[in-house]
């Protein structure tokens, strides 16, 4: 049995999925608050708890041999989920419940680091909780993703990324990314034009959500994957104004760049960390993408997990319908 920690987000539902068709018994935690609808499909097994409640804990981490754990409180749905509270305390407590169950691995999603990204809160929480899992004396295996292209890209100002998706990150109903989201998602659609964060020209090795679950169904077990960490990306290193290329190549239409300086998202992380720390910690997370490059070599791990990494153009593809070009 296996159980999914933060089932019900973007990249825990696509976990879930993807355990279940391969037959694979698997048990997903989900809050009774929470939309997890998506989880309702054959050889899935839906249990109801929250990481801050470690007895809810104890009882889905019964009889399991693996958990995958997603959950996060970077897009918040409620008010008392913080870094603090999910980050910090709620794996505490599942690593506890994790041990006393007789658990024998986790498979952990935390973020690649960066230059400064220590000085966000859900950087300081993963890397607390990272090395945690390293003291606990459980088999780990911590997954350390670079961008999203599901989440990065919608934002440019497409709702192209999220077509067809289960549980989209963006469509959550936190306040400072769903009206925003909102406000842009025909940007390139109506107005011909395309957000970018400073002046586009850092790299980034942007992951589909899709190839990063499948790494982790992959783990499970596997021998090279015991108390390791690895980084994972796309195939690819791209900028900004690469993708904002590639868009106009799946739209057929010129577009415009919209450009923010920088230094208006430092601005923003300053203002807002007094009264929403999740919003801050977005905000921080585009200066550092928009002054700091992130590439990641995937040859070695991606051929180690044999996984087919998805390129930008062949993701944009897919969801726009077209056929990917031989």
């Amino acid at each position: 049995m296996i159980l999914v920690v933060g089932a019900t987000g973007q990249l825990g539902t696509a976990i879930v999925r993807k355990l279940a068709d391969r037959g694979q018994p698997v048990r997903a935690l989900a809050r009774r608050t929470s939309n997890y609808q998506a989880l309702d499909r054959d050889g899935v097994e839906l249990v109801f708890g929250d990481l801050l409640d470690e007895g809810s804990l104890v009882a889905a981490c019964t009889n399991v041999d693996t958990v995958i754990a997603t959950a996060n409180a970077a897009v918040p749905t409620q008010k008392r989920d913080s870094f603090k509270s999910v980050d910090g305390l709620g794996y505490v407590n599942l690593i506890r419940a994790a041990k006393g169950s007789g658990v024998r691995q986790i498979i952990y999603t935390s973020a690649l680091s960066q230059p400064g990204f220590d000085n966000l809160p859900i950087g300081r929480q993963k890397h607390d909780t990272e090395q945690k899992l390293r003291e606990s004396g459980l088999i780990h295996t911590i997954f350390r993703a670079d961008a999203f292209m599901d989440v990065y890209f919608a934002m440019m100002g497409s709702d192209l990324p999220v077509r067809g998706a289960e549980s989209a990150t963006v469509e959550r109903s936190f306040w400072f990314t769903s009206r925003f989201f909102n406000g842009v998602k025909d940007s390139m659609t109506k107005n011909g034009t395309v957000g970018i964060m400073g002046d586009g020209n850092t790299r980034h090795s942007f992951v589909c959500i899709d190839d990063l679950a499948e790494f982790h169904v992959r783990a499970v077990r596997h021998p090279a994957a015991e108390n390791k960490i690895y980084d994972i990306g796309g195939p690819e290193a791209l900028t900004q104004n690469e993708v904002l290329a590639v868009f106009e190549k799946i739209l057929g239409r010129s577009l415009k760049p919209k450009r923010t300086p920088a230094v208006i998202f430092k601005v923003g992380y300053n203002l807002l960390r007094f009264f929403s720390p999740a919003a801050a910690n977005i905000m921080g997370l585009n200066y550092y993408s928009a002054t700091n490059s992130s590439v990641v070599d995937m040859t070695s791990t991606a051929d180690l997990f044999n996984v087919r990494l998805t390129s930008v153009e062949e993701f944009l593809r897919e969801k726009a319908g077209i056929r990917t070009e031989s």
